[in-house]
Parts: structure tokens; C-alpha cells; sequence
């Protein structure tokens, strides 16, 4: 990955195939920083054919959060704390964050494994000579 990315501290998901983290809403995210991106493939070839002259569209449903660095938010320059779904806000209130239990701790432990340093430049703007 090359270009002049600002980052937020924390840890990332690895590289690799992380399908298991997109088949369904369970606070099991895939981590990703500006420059990158999450490629996903699939074989159409045995979708029924289409009659003549008619095209096929495809529709992908993404669910999950974005968080960028915004003065202004919320734990804006760390990847941590990570979000999850239900009613309660963001930022979380004291005893109500990110679910601890075994299983997301092995998906943090599993998956979740790049660490960025998050340097920033000193006043958050690239100078390029």
C-alpha cells in the first residue's frame, strides 16, 4: 500500500480471506484504512441465463460503520473503540461497550492482527517537495 494516508492508531484485519467476518451482522468487522479495500468475488456462471436482451444488475449490501477522523468525533484518531450494533450510542457509555466476551475476543485476536502506528503528520497535512 503506498500514498500519503493518514491512518488511525489501532489494529486492522489482516490480509487474506475474510469471508467468515461477511456473511452476517454479528459486530464481526472487517478493518480496513484509507488506500484499501475489500475485493469480492463470485462465480455468475450458474445463475439462470438471461433472455435475449435483458442484462443482469447486481445489488450489494454492505453493513457496517464507517468512522473517519474528524476533529470532531468521537474517538476520531484510533480504530478502537470498535462499534457494534443495537441501541445504545456512540460514544459508549461507561459498562456498555464493545461486547468482551470470548467469542469476539477470538475474532479480535483471529483476524485483527495489523497494527498501524497511526503517525500522523504534525499539523495532519502532506507536503509534497
Amino acid at each position: 500500500m503506498t500514498g500519503p494516508y493518514a491512518r488511525a492508531a489501532g489494529n486492522y484485519t489482516r490480509y487474506g480471506d475474510v469471508k467468515a467476518l461477511l456473511r452476517a451482522a454479528d459486530d464481526r468487522f472487517v478493518i480496513f484504512s484509507s488506500g484499501e479495500g475489500v475485493k469480492l468475488d463470485f462465480d455468475a456462471k450458474s445463475l439462470p441465463a438471461l433472455p435475449a436482451g435483458w442484462v443482469r444488475d447486481y445489488f450489494f449490501y454492505a453493513d457496517g460503520f464507517e468512522k473517519d477522523m474528524d476533529f470532531y468525533a468521537a474517538h476520531a484518531f484510533t480504530v478502537e473503540p470498535l462499534p457494534k450494533h443495537g441501541p445504545k450510542p456512540y460514544p459508549y457509555e461507561p459498562g456498555n461497550g464493545y461486547p468482551d466476551d470470548s467469542a469476539h475476543t477470538q475474532y479480535e485476536l483471529e483476524y485483527n492482527t495489523r497494527q498501524r502506528s497511526g503517525k500522523l503528520p504534525a499539523d495532519l497535512q502532506y507536503h509534497y517537495r
